[in-house]
């Protein structure tokens, strides 16, 4: 007999009227769900965008008739799961929440809750009364779908059994756009709603400062959308006229369809200064991206996530029309960048088209649809820990391409060594990382794995030769690449750090010799094809590997980011740590490390700066860069130096200097912070990613050396206290019982699941 799919329960509101949460809902409700037997439901309180929010009486009657039509529709099964979007943080949405909630979540199994308006958690915990109506409503549901990343975080304060970050999606139709002429005003486009808090007023501000540095004739603005509000109308078309900025800034009204489509095809950067209470994860945003537009916009809510990564978007803080001409000037300064247009298309394809959305939102369903219960799985866990077996004979340290991966891999099983719910089986060589000092069974091959040849026998043959295949449930490869033999019968977890090999044999085919490129990626596409559970240590990680999965035509999988710790966890966050008169750089004769490059600069500079501080090169130089090096008194060089040493040397620098073009995850960024040492690094990669949350300081743009001394000049000039904040917030966010949280909840889910 066929399986009887579980009743699916949607509901949502869609358009009108057009915002980004009912832009989203209408994408989800056009899925058809084949795993599930499935019921949209509109919630049709509201027509327009002036009445969201906002009571009527006739909302009353709209509200009964939901509340049973929806009772109706999760009566038909007794597995039925309930999706619903909580309310903004406003009395009138929150306490129809309250009552709608409380009538009809008895009658769901599972609830699965996306949180599309930021602040509501907040607006929660910020009375006893509203806190209490809040458990009523949304306590402890089974998985919580968060569009924003928020500080103060839904499934945390709703104490939800599960959660997932999941951005919206939306389709942007492929179009070329003109070629910006030159000579013609920058056009900057605004599409959103037009009231106060969506940053209307700061766009006339910003062209009144650019009319006052006589640039009226370069921008013109065009302003998109429907007024919220009469007066607010008013009163913005008063300060246009009063700024002088009437031939500057157009307000051509709301456009929908293919007006809008054009509106973004016609205009060169995309400015949104927003400071909306409720904002999450702008649609608009997508957009303007996914038209090929650079975006202006502001570090506010839950953008910076939602922008994480992207190499076109510039974030500034709010109500900054100072910074934001400034920020449009430069754009206009630099004309048209041939490139712009597709890293936007790129950055969109990755993170935004529809399926990846609907993606996000089938696999939380697929999770709390599970027979098993969360709870009772949990506790089993508990009463038996997972036994886990994690191979390290491919890590030789300081051998070969894995000193930050050794580094990484031992806070990690250090951290589950002592957790109690992990039984760790290591194996390990003599040459080889080891496993942590307690808690582990350690099967220690008697060889050496430093050399080529018993190193790729011992790692595509080690499953024949370890005996933990009926000790164990799960492997783990730290390093991220499988055994030709599999493991029989066990689930298998892989981290993959970058694919920086690939990289290089695209940028630099004579860094390494076309057979070992060809082995390498072939190991990966075996890797990613046959692990059951892919992690990676940032989102422009998983960026990379899905394109290359799309490159080598592997199928898509998920793949989790769960980041990385930090070794230097364990010490105190220094408060004013005393600096020598020097910058440091981890030298590497690895060419995407830019070292050559950075050791010529350098050079350069010193010869007419000469306030420019010594550069501390630890590590190998680069051959052809020996000759500089040594004719210059701004170096200084170190071989690779034992632990303390570098601590040491990284706690004296003044600044830490990362001019890699493409990074896995970039620790040094991270463990320079928490010694009190502020970092230069290029832009773009996934070092900006780590900290543009805490900071903005320190990007630097390799087609451009000239600001490295510019950022240079901001980190030098960061107050100790500054640093030692950006190095707090860090070890908050990267705290390694976070990480391993987010691994082994990874590792039991794969545990759970029935493999042949």
């Amino acid at each position: 007999m066929p399986h009887k799919k579980a009743p699916l329960t949607l509901l949502g509101q869609t358009p009108p009227p057009w915002h980004g949460q009912a832009v989203a809902t209408q994408i989800l409700f056009d899925h058809d769900w084949p795993e599930f037997d499935a019921e949209c439901i509109r919630m049709d309180y509201s027509e327009d965008m002036d009445e969201v929010g906002r009571f009527h009486p006739l909302k009353v009657w709209k509200l009964i008739r939901l509340i049973i039509r929806t009772r109706r529709s999760l009566a038909r099964g007794r597995e039925s799961i309930l999706l619903y979007p909580p309310a903004s943080a406003k009395w009138v949405p929150f306490l129809r929440d309250v009552l709608f909630l409380a009538c009809v979540r008895g009658k769901a199994a599972k609830t699965v809750f996306i949180f599309h308006a930021s602040g509501l958690a907040a607006f929660a915990k910020a009375g006893s009364v509203r806190s209490w109506l809040a458990d009523i409503a949304y306590h402890g549901a089974d998985m919580a779908l968060e569009v924003a990343e928020e500080k103060i975080a839904p499934h945390d304060v709703f104490k939800a059994k599960r959660h997932r970050w999941c951005p919206c999606g939306i389709e942007v139709p492929e179009a070329p756009r003109p070629k910006h002429e030159p000579g013609a005003p920058l056009k900057a486009l605004f599409v959103g709603s037009l009231q106060e808090g969506k940053g209307v007023l700061e766009i006339l501000k910003t062209a009144a400062h650019l009319k006052a540095a006589g640039h009226e004739e370069r921008f013109r603005f065009d302003v998109v959308g429907r007024w919220m509000d009469e007066g607010f109308q008013s009163e913005a078309m008063a300060m246009r006229h009063e700024l002088g900025v009437e031939a500057m800034v157009d307000f051509p009204g709301q456009l929908t369809g293919d007006g809008k489509w054009e509106a973004y095809r016609k205009a060169d950067v995309f400015f949104f200064p927003t400071h909306y209470a409720s904002e999450a994860s702008p649609i608009v945003l997508m957009e303007a991206l996914g038209c090929g537009l650079p975006v202006v916009t502001t570090a506010w809510n839950g953008i910076p996530a939602l922008m994480k990564g992207c190499p076109t978007a510039t974030l500034l803080p709010v109500k900054s029309p100072e910074a934001y001409a400034e920020a449009l000037l430069a754009l206009a300064e630099e004309g048209a960048r041939e490139d712009v247009e597709e890293i936007s298309r790129g950055f969109y394809r990755a993170n935004f088209l529809p399926e990846r959305f609907v993606e996000r939102v089938n696999t939380a369903f697929l999770e709390v649809s599970r027979k098993e219960n969360l709870d009772e799985t949990t506790v089993a866990a508990h009463e038996d820990p997972l036994r886990l077996s994690v191979y390290l004979a491919d890590q030789n340290p300081r051998h070969d391409r894995s000193l930050g991966i050794s580094r990484m891999t031992q806070v990690v099983l250090e951290t589950m060594a002592h957790r109690g719910d992990i039984d760790l089986h290591v194996v390990s060589s003599a040459s080889s990382q080891q496993g942590p000092g307690a808690g582990e069974r350690v099967n220690m091959l008697p060889w050496s794995t430093r050399s080529r040849i018993p190193r790729l026998l011992t790692d595509h043959l080690h499953p024949l030769i370890t005996n933990h295949t009926t000790e164990t449930d799960i492997w783990y490869f730290p390093k991220g690449f499988l055994p030709t033999i599999l493991p029989r019968g066990k689930p298998s977890v892989v981290t993959v750090h970058d694919t920086i090999i690939d990289h290089h044999a695209d940028k630099y085919p004579h860094w390494r010799k076309k057979p070992e490129y060809a082995y390498w990626s072939r190991m990966l596409q075996h890797t990613l094809r046959h692990a059951d559970v892919v992690l990676t240590v940032s989102e422009h990680s998983r960026e990379m590997i899905r394109a290359f999965m799309k490159r080598h035509g592997l199928p898509e999988k998920e793949i989790l980011v769960t980041y990385e710790p930090c070794l230097y966890e364990s010490f105190d966050q220094p408060d004013n740590p005393p600096k020598g008169d020097y910058a440091l750089h981890l030298s590497s004769r690895e060419p995407h490390k830019r070292s050559r490059d950075l050791i010529k600069w350098w050079a350069e500079r010193s010869q007419n700066d000469p306030a420019l501080p010594v550069l501390e090169l630890v590590g190998k130089i680069p051959p052809e860069c020996a000759d500089l090096v040594a004719s210059h008194r701004c170096f200084r060089t170190h071989p690779f130096l034992c632990d303390e040493r570098l601590r040491e040397v990284i706690t004296g620098a003044r600044a830490l200097i990362l001019p890699s073009e493409i990074e896995g995850f970039g620790l040094p960024a991270i463990e320079a912070y928490y010694l009190g040492t502020p970092v230069c690094f290029t832009k773009g990669t996934s070092i900006e990613e780590i900290l543009a949350e805490s900071t903005s300081l320190g990007g630097f743009d390799l087609h451009a050396p000239e600001s490295l001394w510019l950022a240079l000049e901001d980190v030098l000039a960061m107050p100790a206290g500054e640093i030692r904040r950006i190095g707090l917030e860090l070890r908050e966010r990267f705290a390694a019982e976070k990480i391993v949280s987010r691994m082994t909840d990874s590792f039991r889910k794969a545990s759970t699941r029935s493999f042949s």
